[in-house]
């Protein structure tokens, strides 16, 4: 059966099938007068009518009174069913929907969401924990920590893997350090740098406060893998530019300053963390939208070894387990799934066939300890020379340790099964590895009767 699944995270609701994303708009709106205008277009004046603008209907999904409104919008209940109605408009969304709901929800809101999209041209066919949805096809041990970024908190859901299932076990909120918070702490220090560089403050105005904020949440919004180095490594300033009236303002924002003003925020998460960390073992999956922001990796890499999940994993998901989550009569949250066979032999319970061999361009090398080294070293003392450019740079090193096969790549990132991760990953037997920039990958296979030699 064709479903499309709707991902209910405020930082942008997102609906998709087997075609692709059909539509994504993050949770704001504003009203005035009669006009609701929602998405991407409210947040665009979030700072020119702070009154009549509202960001928080997701995460405080209810139904009490909004003393500003007047006419059709009541109540946060009545903002969500517009958003609601807007994307399934856009998306022209008329059949059966499978929800991704935030593990924070209670049942009371878990209730009025039904009852908000029994308003609907759609039908909702069944609904799963949205932690869950990511988490479900990773290959990890009995335990993982799955970190969500929302408009005005994270996320942190733990999962466990018991008798065939992978199951939600804890929710924790780790509240106000979401991307509004985030945004504004940059906001503060970039409000700084226009005042001491240019004599020029843009909070005085509306229309300049808002251009700030714009900036900043488009240069936030846009970090992927590809910025990565930038963000957490190097010292580069970002460039800002506002226009008043008939002149242009400049600024710079140093990159330590950004790193500074989002340490707090990375402490406390870190803080929420590590109640959930009962076992050295246990894995932590980070949301790709947060994955990428200045600084959290450095942080977060104090608690284990990171991986981040695929942009689009939840729908995903949501797609290809959708006969389990609409199984039974009545929609519920769904917080436990079934593995298949692939995923249920990768638990930490079970031993499988571990590789002995790195294949690359037609050459096996065995895995007992192979540094990974940048064209420019050359490929002395065994190493394994990758086409990086750039200067020459020690890339990481696979090892055998303890009957486990490692890469451990310090704070370089790399991708291991398209995934981008960083730090000492375990490989296993078809694991492919790639570094940013480099031609051809790395491929883990076992040769002959496993010998390493």
């Amino acid at each position: 059966m064709s479903f499309v699944a709707i991902e209910l995270n405020d930082l942008a609701l997102r609906a998709g099938s087997e075609a692709g994303l059909l539509a994504a708009s993050p949770g704001f709106a504003l009203v005035r007068g009669k006009e609701v205008i929602l998405g991407a277009e409210a947040e665009a004046r979030h700072r020119l009518y702070p009154t009549s603008s509202y960001d928080k209907f997701w995460h405080e999904l209810n139904m009490e009174p909004l003393h500003a409104t007047r006419g059709r919008i009541r109540h946060h209940a009545d903002l969500a069913y517009s958003h609601l109605l807007a994307i399934a408009e856009e998306a022209e969304i008329d059949g059966e929907v499978i929800f991704a709901a935030p593990g924070h929800f209670s049942r009371e809101q878990l209730g009025l969401l039904l009852g908000i999209a029994g308003q609907c041209p759609f039908q909702v066919a069944g609904m799963i924990d949205s932690a869950l949805a990511a988490a479900v096809d990773v290959e990890t041990g009995d335990e993982l920590v799955y970190i969500a970024l929302h408009l005005h908190q994270i996320l942190l859901t733990r999962l466990r893997r018991s008798g065939g299932e992978l199951a939600v076990d804890r929710v924790v909120q780790a509240p106000q350090i979401g991307r509004q918070q985030l945004l504004d702490a940059l906001l503060r220090i970039a409000n700084d740098a226009f005042i001491r560089q240019c004599r020029f403050n843009p909070q005085h105005e509306a229309a300049s406060e808002q251009q700030l904020y714009s900036l900043l949440a488009d240069w936030l919004d846009s970090a992927g893998p590809e910025q990565e180095g930038a963000r957490e490594g190097a010292r580069e300033n970002l460039p800002m530019e506002l226009d008043a009236g008939t002149m242009t303002h400049r600024a710079k924002l140093p990159q330590d300053q950004i790193l500074s003003a989002l340490g707090k925020p990375w402490r406390s998460l870190l803080a929420s963390l590590a109640p959930l960390l009962e076992s050295p073992a246990t894995g932590i999956l980070l949301d790709h939208r947060l994955a990428h922001l200045p600084g959290v990796r450095a942080a977060l890499g104090e608690a284990g070894p990171l991986r981040i999940a695929r942009p689009g994993t939840i729908i995903e998901n949501c797609l290809r387990h959708g006969d389990q989550i609409t199984a039974g009569e009545g929609v519920r949250r769904i917080r436990s799934l079934a593995l298949d066979e692939a995923s249920e032999t990768t638990g930490a319970g079970d031993t499988p066939a571990m590789p002995t061999h790195v294949l690359f361009r037609n050459r096996a090398l065995p895995v007992d300890d192979l540094p990974l080294v940048s064209q420019a070293n050359g490929s002395a003392g065994g190493a394994l020379a990758l086409d990086v450019p750039g200067p020459a740079a020690t890339l990481g090193r696979i090892v055998l340790r303890q009957s486990r096969v490692l890469l451990d790549c310090g704070d370089n990132e790399f991708h291991l099964n398209d995934a981008p991760v960083t730090g000492s990953q375990p490989l296993r037997l078809g694991d492919r590895v790639r570094f940013p920039q480099a031609a051809g990958e790395l491929l883990l296979i076992e040769v002959g009767d496993g010998r390493r030699t």
